[in-house]
């Protein structure tokens, strides 16, 4: 316990020393966490800004949770300073983080967002914001016992001041090889089929609306 104490300790002062902070893009609540040898079913996705420009918000989430219950589990991309997801995704102008949530088996569902900013203004000191769907979406998921679930990759952009919306695409070759190096031995992924009409306008498969303008870095 006080090699691994030793090592970790050492990881943070490294990633303190270099200036940057690293967090988990995954995060699941207690009661959701299998213990060691329980079943257990993953939960896989990416998540990030399509044009840092176009989203402002430097803390982006995305919410699921157990199915009549008020236990939950977030995919996460965070650029915050010094503490950021790991940049899996860059692609100039943009980027995301792959996110792996193991999760005890049964029914959860899809059910909203979350943009986050903390901004420091000169007499005004910080000012938060945080943005989240004005009407709730509830996609249903049902992961079982020791398979990997796929749910795509999430790119988001601010059409306005006061609305975000997602572009989902299915980027499963490629956030595999993310998902396989966070868990290795992970199952093979298995795609997820939404309802993403339900989810509308906050989430729209392919190209999302304004995602096509030629906006300058």
């Amino acid at each position: 316990m006080r090699h691994l104490l030793k090592v970790a300790t050492a990881a943070v002062l490294a990633s303190m020393l270099s200036g940057c902070i690293t967090e988990s893009a995954s995060w699941v609540s207690e009661p959701l966490q299998p213990a060691a040898g329980e079943p257990v079913a993953y939960l896989v996705g990416s998540l990030g800004p399509q044009l840092f420009k176009l989203s402002p918000a430097e803390n982006q989430r995305l919410f699921f949770r157990k199915r009549g219950s008020e236990y939950g589990a977030a995919g996460i991309w965070k650029m915050a300073g010094a503490f950021s997801t790991p940049q899996d995704v860059q692609d100039g102008r943009g980027a995301a983080s792959v996110f792996v949530l193991p999760l005890k088996p049964g029914d959860y569902e899809f059910y909203d967002f979350q943009f986050f900013s903390a901004r420091y203004t000169p007499g005004l000191g910080t000012v938060y914001s945080s943005m989240e769907a004005r009407e709730k979406f509830n996609l249903p998921l049902r992961l079982e016992a020791g398979k990997a679930y796929y749910i795509g990759e999430f790119r988001s952009m601010c059409l306005t001041g006061n609305f975000c919306a997602f572009q989902w695409r299915d980027q499963s070759s490629r956030d595999a090889v993310f998902a396989q190096r966070q868990v290795p031995g992970l199952p093979t992924l298995q795609p997820l089929n939404l309802d993403l009409k339900r989810a509308e306008p906050y989430i729209f498969a392919g190209t999302a609306p304004g995602a096509a303008l030629d906006v300058k870095p």
